[in-house]
């Protein structure tokens, strides 16, 4: 068995890993870098692609496979998502001139050949797919042969949220020849997350009794529904007073749907709700001027570099009444609210200097280096390949490991034979 990494190794982003026999290709996600679009050097020859989840990052590149002959395979969530968001993709590049040979019946072509059930048997190898936390849908691949079995991560959480139950690593296959694991926060220790949760309700409460704004970047699919159902649950339980709350995505708006058509999926507290998702106090907007200040306002991006996000950053970042909450751990480089945490934020060949109260709170959907860690010790395996993460977090949690499995931090285009 050969395994070759194709993106995703040491960075985030562009996740794809291909487990090849004799007989038979398998691509383990098949994503783009969301700053630098579509790649056309991803691998082609194929039999299938097994996609852990829809982020872009781990799905975003299957338009280049649109006219291939190419099983897809993932979780019918996966799949409604993922074709949803590539649909936006096109036109989003299309909004910024950036052309693309693609076109909605890609997108169909794509769904003709998705396949949401497994196990799914190819000549010599069997693909079987399990729960992994971290967003709807998400699920880890197991690949096994008659002589060899890899286990891959994707994104995964072993911690329960407030929509979302964790993985318990216990019920996954045991001591697995391979191991293909994120290592997005390998170096980093969160606090636990009710402590986290109610960082962000007082830092919330604080601006309310500012009257200033907050401003939460979220990510359309998943990060966005969770602070929206977060918050309006907040206020309806008066853990929060009343105030203006808004989201503005429409992106995030048409995924909405998928959460009320796969609530079983959900957390308990959710599917004990008729509607969970149908909001008394949160409400959507189209645009940023609808909005009533002060208020609550989640938008996209996530990393807020586009959207209503940065339009929001660069029009409230300078007034010392508001907050902007940062919900994720990592950021890009050129990220604005990555500026944003450092004092002054550059716009249209300007400087803005920064009196809003910015805050870092990670709600985050992964693990972080004692849950992977417990996470490998539960299933030692025998070799452990770290992804998607940069090298500093890979080589700490690889220090953290090392006692279970054998550690390898490999570089994209790197293969191994095991």
């Amino acid at each position: 068995m050969k395994i070759t990494f194709h993106g995703g190794a040491r960075e985030i982003g562009a996740s794809c890993t291909v487990v090849e026999t004799d007989d038979v290709r398998v691509a383990l996600d098949y994503g783009i870098k969301v700053d630098t679009g579509l790649s056309y050097t991803m691998p082609e020859d194929l039999d299938a692609v097994m996609v852990t989840h829809a982020h872009l990052d781990h799905s975003g590149n299957l338009l280049t496979l649109s006219d291939k002959e190419i099983a897809v395979i993932g979780s019918q969530p996966t799949r409604d998502v993922t074709l949803h968001m590539l649909r936006d993709l096109i036109k989003i590049h299309r909004l910024n001139g950036t052309p693309v040979p693609f076109s909605h019946h890609s997108v169909r072509r794509l769904a003709r050949r998705w396949i949401s059930r497994t196990p799914l048997a190819f000549p010599g190898m069997e693909v079987s797919t399990l729960p992994a936390g971290h967003v709807l849908g998400a699920r880890m691949a197991h690949l096994k042969t008659h002589n060899k079995s890899v286990l891959y991560t994707g994104d995964f959480c072993l911690h329960d949220t407030e929509i979302l139950d964790g993985v318990n690593p216990k019920t996954l296959p045991q001591a697995p020849d391979v191991l293909i694991m994120e290592s997005t926060y390998g170096g980093t220790i969160r606090p636990p997350r009710d402590v986290l949760v109610e960082q962000l309700f007082t830092k919330i409460q604080e601006t309310i009794d500012r009257e200033g704004n907050v401003l939460i970047p979220a990510f359309a699919f998943h990060r966005l529904q969770e602070m929206a159902q977060r918050i309006e649950h907040a206020m309806v339980t008066k853990m929060l007073p009343r105030y203006n709350v808004y989201y503005i995505s429409g992106l995030a708006h048409r995924l909405f749907s998928y959460y009320d058509q796969y609530k079983t999926l959900l957390s308990d507290r959710i599917r004990r709700q008729a509607k969970p998702f149908k909001f008394r106090r949160v409400r959507r907007l189209r645009k940023t001027e609808q909005i009533k200040e002060p208020a609550i306002v989640i938008c996209t991006s996530g990393f807020g570099h586009a959207g209503p996000s940065a339009s929001l950053l660069y029009d409230w970042a300078g007034d010392e009444a508001n907050s902007v909450i940062i919900n994720t751990g990592y950021l890009p480089p050129k990220s604005p609210l990555l500026m944003a945490k450092e004092g002054v934020i550059a716009h249209n060949g300007t400087s803005i200097d920064v009196h809003a109260d910015v805050s870092q709170i990670e709600l985050s959907g992964h693990g972080d280096q004692e849950d992977l860690t417990n996470f490998v010790a539960t299933l030692k395996p025998k070799q452990t390949f770290l992804v998607h993460g940069d090298i500093k977090e890979a080589e700490a949690l690889s220090r953290m490991i090392g006692e279970y499995t054998d550690v390898t931090i490999p570089r994209n285009h790197e293969n191994y034979v095991v």
